[in-house]
Order: C-alpha cells, then sequence, then structure tokens
C-alpha cells in the first residue's frame, strides 16, 4: 500500500525539501558572510627608522624607457628606479589570453600585441629600501629609489639566441657619510618564463659602510629591506570566494612554503586555499607579520593571482651569510593597490670597505662559446656569480631567477634547459615553487590526468569553437565511458537491497554477538554471490577522473571569460543573473538547476520506502547545492 501511494505522488515531497535546501542556503549566506576587514593601527617594527637616515641619491620625474619583447612576455623597463615600470604577459604557444579581457584595460600595447599586465601597472621593483612603518610607511609599497635618476650604461641583444640585457648604474649614492654605487642588470630570453637579474650594493669607499643608529643613548643596528614587486594582476571585479582565493603571496623560508591570503577579511585564508582542501590562516590581526628570527632563511617569495604567479629565487652559496636574505615582512591587511605587499631584510646589514677591484658579472657573450651554444654550467655566470659572492664583502651581490607565467606545470619548465643550465647552474626549476601551482596538493597529486583533460579541451575547442559546448561533450562523455561501472554499481545495490530482510534478521539475532553476526554474513553474501565492495569500487575507479574534471574546468585560463549562452557570459565565474535584494547574495541557476535534477533523477530512478534513507536521498543534492553555489559555471554545467 505504501509503495502504490509513493509512486503516484512522486513530487509530493520534493517542493518542501527544496525551499527548505534554499532557505538554509540563503541563511547561512547572510548570516555567516565575512565580516569587512578592520583597519588596524600599524605595528611598530624596530628598524633603523628613530634616527631617520635614509638613502641620498640624485632624482628625476621621468625617465627613458626601453621595450624588449620576448615572444613570452614583453618588459618595459625605465631609468627612473632602475626598474620594470610594466611587465606583460603575451598570448603565444597553447596560451591564448581572452580578447575580452584585454580590451577592457584599454592598454593599447597589450590590445596590439594580445598582452596582458599582470603587476596591476605597479612594475617590478627590485629596491633596497630602509623603512617600511611610522613616519616613511610608504616605503614598503614605494621605495624612495623608485625615483632615482639612474643611467643606462649597456644594453645587448643576441637575436640569434634570443637573449637581451639592459644594466643601469646609480651614481653618487650616499649613507651618510659612506658613498656607494648600486647597478642592476636585466637578462632576457626568447621564449622562457624566466629572466635574470642581478642587483648591486657595492660599497665605494675605503670605510665600513653600516646602518647602525643611536636611540635613547644605546647603538643598535639597522637593517635592510629588498623589495621585489608586488601583488599580481589583473585586479579582478569578481567577489565570490573563489576567485578570490587565488590572490596571495608566498615564501619559502626555513624549509618551509608558507602560503598567505590577501583576503583573509580577519579570518582564516590561504593563497589558493579552496573549501574543502584547506587553507592556511594569517597570522594576526596587526598590520603586519614578521618571518625574520632565523638568519640565512629566506630562498623565495612571490605572488599569485588566480591564473598567474610570479616569483623571484634567491640564488646563493651556501654559509655566505652576507648575501643570504634572514627574512621577510608581509602586510596583513588588505591594500588595494597590491604595492604594499611584502619585503625581504637583512638583519643588522654592514659592508666592508671598498676592495679597489670592480666586480664583473660577465656579458652575454660569456654563456656561449665560439660556435653560439650554451657553455657548460662550470663556465656560465651561475658560477661566476657565485664566486663574487664567496669573495667580497664591500657588495651586496642578490642574484635573482625570477619566473612570471600561469599557473601550469608546463609554463613553470624551462624551455631551453641548456641555455638555462649556463644562465643559473641548473636544468630545472625549484620543485618548492611548483607547489603554488595548483590550489592544493590534492589537486596536484591528480595533474597529470588534468594536463591530459586540458590537451582535450583544446583539441575539441578547435573543432567547435565554444567551450561551453566543450564541457558537455566531455562530460557526456565520461559518463558513456563510466556507465558499464555504474551498471555495476546498481546492479550490486539492487543484490543488496534483496538481502535487506536477511541481513536485518542477522543483526536483530545476534545483536549481542559481533563476531558471529559479521561470520553469518560473510556467507550469506557468498551464498547470494554479492560482495558489498564490488559497489564501492566503481565510484574509487571515477573518483581521479572525476577530480581532474573539476580541476581543469575551475582552473583553466581557456575558459576565462568565455561565453556559453543566454546568462552564461564567462564560465570561469559564477552564473549570477541577480543580486538578491536585503541579503547581498547572488542568485546563480546553475546549482538550483543542478540540484533539482538530481533529486527528480533520484526521486523517479530509486524506490525508498524507509524515511530516513529518504531524507539522505535529498540531503546529498542539498549539499551539492552549497558546494557548488559559488563554483565557476563551467564546473557546474
Amino acid at each position: 500500500m505504501d509503495n502504490s501511494k509513493e509512486q503516484t505522488n512522486p513530487g509530493s515531497s520534493f517542493l518542501p525539501v527544496f525551499l527548505i535546501g534554499l532557505l538554509i542556503m540563503f541563511g547561512f549566506q547572510y548570516f555567516f558572510q565575512d565580516e569587512e576587514p578592520v583597519e588596524n593601527a600599524p605595528q611598530v617594527i624596530e628598524d633603523p627608522g628613530r634616527a631617520y637616515n635614509n638613502f641620498i641619491f640624485p632624482r628625476t620625474e621621468r625617465g627613458n624607457q626601453r621595450v624588449i619583447d620576448t615572444g613570452t612576455h614583453i618588459a618595459v623597463l625605465d631609468t627612473r628606479g632602475g626598474r620594470i615600470d610594466r611587465l606583460y604577459i603575451k598570448s603565444h604557444g597553447d596560451l591564448d589570453l581572452p580578447m575580452q579581457v584585454i580590451q577592457k584595460t584599454g592598454d593599447q600595447l597589450a590590445i596590439d600585441n594580445k598582452a596582458l599586465e599582470i603587476t596591476r601597472y605597479n612594475g617590478m621593483d627590485f629596491q633596497f629600501h630602509l623603512y617600511l612603518d611610522g613616519r616613511y610607511a610608504e616605503e614598503l609599497g614605494q621605495p624612495p629609489m623608485n625615483e632615482a635618476a639612474f643611467r643606462e650604461i649597456g644594453y645587448e641583444e643576441d637575436e640569434q639566441n634570443g637573449v637581451y640585457e639592459v644594466r643601469y648604474r646609480l651614481d653618487n649614492l650616499r649613507y651618510k657619510n659612506e658613498v656607494l654605487d648600486l647597478t642592476k642588470v636585466y637578462r632576457f630570453f626568447r621564449g622562457e618564463n624566466y629572466f635574470h637579474q642581478v642587483t648591486i650594493l657595492h660599497n665605494s669607499s675605503r670605510e665600513d659602510m653600516d646602518l647602525k643608529f643611536v636611540e635613547g643613548g644605546k647603538e643598535l643596528w639597522g637593517d635592510l629591506y629588498f623589495k621585489t614587486f608586488g601583488d599580481l594582476g589583473p585586479v579582478t571585479d569578481k567577489k565570490d570566494s573563489y576567485t578570490l582565493s587565488g590572490y596571495g603571496r608566498f615564501f619559502f623560508w626555513n624549509d618551509e612554503l608558507i602560503n598567505r591570503s590577501n583576503y583573509h577579511k580577519g579570518g582564516s585564508g590561504g593563497a589558493g586555499c579552496g573549501f574543502p582542501f584547506g587553507c592556511s590562516s594569517h597570522d594576526r590581526g596587526d598590520r603586519y607579520s614578521k618571518y625574520i628570527e632565523i638568519q640565512d632563511s629566506l630562498k623565495l617569495m612571490g605572488s599569485t593571482s588566480r591564473y598567474f604567479f610570479a616569483y623571484s629565487e634567491f640564488l646563493y652559496p651556501e654559509n655566505v651569510s652576507l648575501q643570504i636574505p634572514d627574512g621577510f615582512i608581509y602586510r596583513n591587511d588588505e591594500d588595494a593597490t597590491g604595492r604594499e605587499a611584502y619585503t625581504s631584510m637583512f638583519n643588522a646589514f654592514k659592508l666592508e670597505g671598498n676592495e679597489g677591484t670592480p666586480i664583473d658579472i660577465g656579458g652575454i657573450d660569456a654563456i656561449f662559446d665560439a660556435q653560439g651554444n650554451p657553455v657548460p654550467p662550470e663556465e656560465g655566470t651561475a658560477v661566476r656569480i657565485r664566486e663574487l659572492q664567496k669573495e667580497r664583502r664591500d657588495a651586496l651581490i642578490l642574484d635573482n631567477r625570477v619566473f612570471v607565467g600561469i599557473r601550469s606545470p608546463a609554463a613553470h619548465d624551462f624551455n631551453r634547459a641548456d641555455l638555462m643550465l649556463a644562465e643559473f647552474g641548473t636544468e630545472n626549476p625549484n620543485p618548492k615553487a611548483s607547489d603554488v601551482i595548483f590550489t592544493s596538493r590534492f589537486h596536484a597529486f591528480f595533474s597529470v590526468i588534468q594536463r591530459g583533460v586540458v590537451w582535450l579541451m583544446h583539441l575539441l575547442y578547435s573543432a567547435i569553437g565554444n567551450y561551453g559546448w566543450v564541457i558537455i561533450i566531455i562530460a557526456v562523455g565520461f559518463k558513456l565511458l563510466t556507465f558499464p561501472l555504474n551498471q555495476m554499481q546498481a546492479k550490486s545495490m539492487k543484490r543488496m537491497s534483496k538481502l535487506k530482510p536477511e541481513i536485518d534478521r542477522l543483526n536483530k539475532t545476534y545483536a549481542d554477538n559481533p563476531q558471529e553476526k559479521n561470520k553469518k554474513m560473510m556467507e550469506l553474501y557468498k551464498q547470494h554471490g554479492v560482495n558489498p565492495m564490488k559497489g564501492c569500487l566503481p565510484i574509487f575507479i571515477q573518483m581521479p577522473v572525476f577530480i581532474a574534471l573539476y580541476s581543469a574546468f575551475s582552473g583553466s585560463i581557456e575558459l576565462w571569460n568565455s561565453p556559453f549562452i543566454w546568462w552564461m557570459k564567462d564560465l570561469s565565474s559564477p552564473d549570477t543573473i541577480m543580486t538578491l535584494p536585503f541579503i547581498d547574495v547572488g542568485l546563480n541557476i546553475l546549482p538550483l538547476v543542478m540540484a533539482a535534477s538530481q533529486i527528480l533523477q533520484q526521486r523517479f530512478t530509486t524506490m525508498v520506502t524507509d524515511p530516513n534513507q529518504k531524507m539522505i536521498m535529498y540531503m546529498m543534492p542539498v549539499m551539492m547545492l552549497f558546494f557548488f553555489w559559488s563554483m565557476p559555471s563551467g564546473v557546474t554545467l
């Protein structure tokens, strides 16, 4: 009687459960949404700021710029500050940047070259500074030497081998009575996502140079800071948690990779963190967090955005304390400009008096032999710089290998390993830095399958021309391929359901004797040819592919600003059609359609009489509704 009644009213309980799920979801987002960050008073950090001595140098309001195009990047360098004023990533190879996003920038250089400026138009500094709070708080975001009048002392290019080099020098740099000279070298390589940056702070005086200052009648040592660059862009106008979680900073310090989010909003967060895979929390509510307790401990530091990441790796020999950063300091609260991000620190900095000999790291010709081939690593640039770092006590020689590219393993690899070996002394990039490519180690584990999915996406897109249909075809194909496994699972569950009366009887009969009950259960399964684990096997087989599909559809730059049909204008973002008034929650169609279709499918295909099982059957789609609510529409599709 009950079964027949249940079948004649297939939608009797669907609407209440569906509405309850919506109410729970909106209530959860309304009452537990993140609070806005509270602007905290700057934490006072002990630095040379008490005496307020600073570098003295000639300044300029305008410099001369040079543009270098490597095929993968465009770097706009400027004599003002001796820095990279803007850095672009170009469309190249399989990387096809969305023209809609590029055109929105209004940047003609970007439009003409189908490129994106990714430093938020802050550029890259590679600049020393002495303060970051108090009277000179702006130095973390804008080191004063960004206004310095550097002069270009050399430009060299080897078009045949695709290597380009620019050198800048700042003369008449002073700190109190000491005279210094500052040299910067930028070396770019055609087709590579890496470039070489060397900054040399050289004591020109015969006397030792240090940053000592007097405070309260006591002589204290001061610290030197070195800022590489700030947060990455492009800046997003999306406010969903999935997009914002991709923006962060990372540091390899004391043999540990540390991820920190730009958008923690007073709570936990992490660079690339995403529910349910966990994330890193910020350190505290102060303006700055300091990791400076362990000397000679900083290896690299960088930034991430949703699709891009960049980092500067400090290259140095072991046990040469002068040349090794001791730690880093980063700003906790969000800086909308992206400038005030993080900086490295050299504790109690000191240079000995000038040794009287010049510092020569070699030019482009030093990395090629007479036949134009890269020299062996023992003759290359890296070995030359390491020897200088070991020998010189009158100069700080910062050797930086800089990566800028998309968040993919292929982009992080060297394209010309022999040239990189001659230049950097290694055939492979730092594997620790590759850990930030994926939003979690969980995703990284299935990255091989994910690469295959992305390759298939490219192949289908070349024939179809729309990533929405590509996703549907891949999803349908996956369903067809796994149909035999799903049938196996369904048959196993059907056999198990037939045994339910016998199983209930055994549970009741042997309630006080678990061992005997298990024995009888095994005999029952064997008698009827049923294997309970067989029903779970298809899930375990499909799970790696499902995770790879999820990773590909959610993290692929190909879906960025890619439209599908009607209201779906961007497959990389939730398909929000409106923001609900009063509760400030976006109304997304696809998650609702997905949850409704799952409930209807289970309602018409599954015969359930147990009220508890019916509730479980409805709860799963409601849980999926929560999980996929803020997901990109390409994933939900």
